[in-house]
């Protein structure tokens, strides 16, 4: 039988990454938006729909991080796999928009939104290749009776 390693999903960098797009979401979606901001320039619903989906994966990605083990390993991962495909895809197209309105004096905050839609897009991958592997790993498993 063969062993299925979980990916950590505890490591500093995500969790601040996580925190991050809490505070950046809420701070969206409970400020007013700025003269001259990318929040301004684009439809209202557009930015809170990002804000949103940013606050709600940045949260469930907490959430995976602090989960007890002793409750199962796999809910994290699901939690994970749940937040981070939108997440990549609310980053880089908010990182496309800025791009977009600001052209390159956004380029700071594109490159942040391209690397955060990055690491949420590699992460996602990892879990749903670990998840399939525990999938497998448990078809494989002979149950004796």
């Amino acid at each position: 039988m063969t062993t299925t390693r979980v990916a950590a999903r505890r490591h500093p960098h995500q969790v601040l990454l996580a925190a991050l797009l809490v505070v950046s979401g809420l701070s969206v979606l409970v400020g007013r938006a700025r003269p001259g901001s990318l929040a301004e320039a684009l439809p209202g619903p557009m930015v809170a729909a990002w804000a949103a989906v940013v606050v709600v994966g940045g949260a469930l990605l907490l959430t995976a991080a602090v989960w007890p083990t002793r409750r199962g390993p796999l809910t994290p991962l699901y939690l994970e796999l749940v937040a981070d495909p939108p997440l990549a895809f609310s980053c880089v197209s908010y990182a496309l928009a800025a791009l977009v309105v600001a052209g390159i004096n956004a380029i700071v905050p594109v490159c942040l939104l391209l690397a955060a839609g990055g690491a949420c897009g590699v992460r996602g991958a990892q879990v749903w290749h670990t998840l399939t592997q525990v999938r497998r790993d448990l078809r494989d498993i002979e149950i004796e009776e």
